[in-house]
């Protein structure tokens, strides 16, 4: 019965709304939802890019906080291994100054470099392609975790230093098959061994930043053999970040690239960074430093433009039902008060007559009671 009244008193207040409310009601739900809608697609947009992860990754459950960062140098102001090598030990020993301990047989921090260079690769049955070939060092694949079809990646401490590892397409142009390790192709007439076949990423993103006819990864080292005038261009590093900006700045100030870009990915999809994306919006599509970009930072930097984009759509989307539900409650603030304006005083003064009533009654009981020992004692 109770329910059926609390229904009753809700339909009751749904019909007197009028069509006016319900007309603004319903345009409120749909700016609601649209603005559901473009945050959901704003998670989606962050969540696209594979090459963001390594520092949750690297982190784990440990405590310890993590950034990644990557580094962009200019074209034909790239770095040698050597530069690295100088790099890594004086990151080792800031890590040391700052009292930051690796774990047991582990490390702080991990890093990656590469750089590109066109080859000529043959396969065994003769026919040649021009490619970009990336020479990778460091742990690149775990930065760039491409799923593997068949075989291994390479790794830095390979002891081989004749091994690659093709991407599906070359695979299937080279051999009509992506199981090919062990096999022999040929990079500017120089023999190396399929170490493994990988698949390229398939997000939407990535499809429009790999615009290339299939691809291949052998170590830098091996691509400076190819190409004396090769030289690594992106340098990529996990590295604790106990507040933020730190280990930024450790790059910034350690390993100097001139004009080029240091990126800090752990933060690239926050509040903050994708409001300064949407401010210079249209500068970002002029590069006028002299840095090329790999398709994977490409895609990245496409994804945060839609985020920026879908940010300020939900915010443009919120502002009318945020607008709507300001002046719904200075209205009902508005009427709260003028209800207690007049109901209060009211409510005050019938208390107050009601007590005073009460105590009238009280003193005359009390007369009353007195009244027959009064009349006794006269008698007496």
């Amino acid at each position: 019965m109770m329910k059926d009244n609390r229904l009753g008193r809700i339909l009751s207040v749904l019909k007197g709304l009028g069509w006016r409310r319900w007309v603004l009601l319903g345009v409120n739900l749909l700016l609601l939802a649209a603005m559901g809608a473009s945050l959901a697609g704003l998670e989606k947009m962050r969540s696209t890019p594979s090459t963001l992860s390594a520092a949750r990754r690297f982190q784990g459950d440990g405590e310890t906080r993590f950034a990644q960062l990557a580094v962009f140098m200019p074209e034909g102001k790239g770095k040698s291994e050597e530069d690295i090598q100088r790099f890594r030990q004086s990151l080792d020993g800031t890590l040391v100054e700052q009292s930051l301990e690796a774990p047991e047989n582990g490390s702080l921090y991990i890093d990656a470099y590469s750089g590109t260079s066109s080859v000529t690769v043959t396969g065994e049955s003769g026919g040649n392609v021009t490619v970009k070939a990336v020479g990778v060092g460091g742990d690149f694949f775990y930065f760039h975790p491409l799923p593997l079809l068949s075989g291994s990646y390479i790794r830095s401490d390979d002891l081989m230093d004749d091994l690659v590892v093709l991407d599906e397409e070359m695979a299937w142009r080279l051999y009509g098959s992506t199981d090919l390790a062990g096999m022999t192709v040929y990079i500017n007439q120089k023999p190396f061994v399929v170490a493994g076949v990988i698949a390229r990423e398939t997000d939407f993103a990535t499809r429009k930043a790999y615009t290339g006819d299939g691809g291949i990864f052998l170590s830098y080292s091996a691509l400076s053999s190819l190409d004396e005038d090769a030289a690594i261009t992106c340098y990529e590093l996990v590295m604790p970040d106990p507040i933020s900006g730190y280990a930024k700045g450790i790059v910034t100030d350690n390993f100097p690239v001139g004009e080029g870009d240091v990126v800090e990915n752990s933060s690239r999809y926050s509040l903050s960074h994708l409001l300064e994306v949407a401010k210079s919006f249209g500068l970002r599509s002029m590069r006028l430093n002299g840095v090329i970009y790999p398709y994977w930072e490409n895609a990245a930097r496409l994804t945060e433009d839609y985020a920026a984009l879908l940010l300020i759509l939900a915010v443009m989307l919120a502002l009318y039902p945020l607008l709507s539900a300001l002046v719904f409650a200075i209205r009902e603030t508005r009427r709260a008060y003028r209800f207690a304006k007049v109901k209060v005083p009211a409510t005050v003064e019938a208390a107050v007559e009601k007590r005073r009533e009460e105590r009238l009654e009280q003193k005359y009981k009390k007369q009353q009671a007195e009244e027959p020992v009064r009349e006794q004692g006269e008698e007496d």
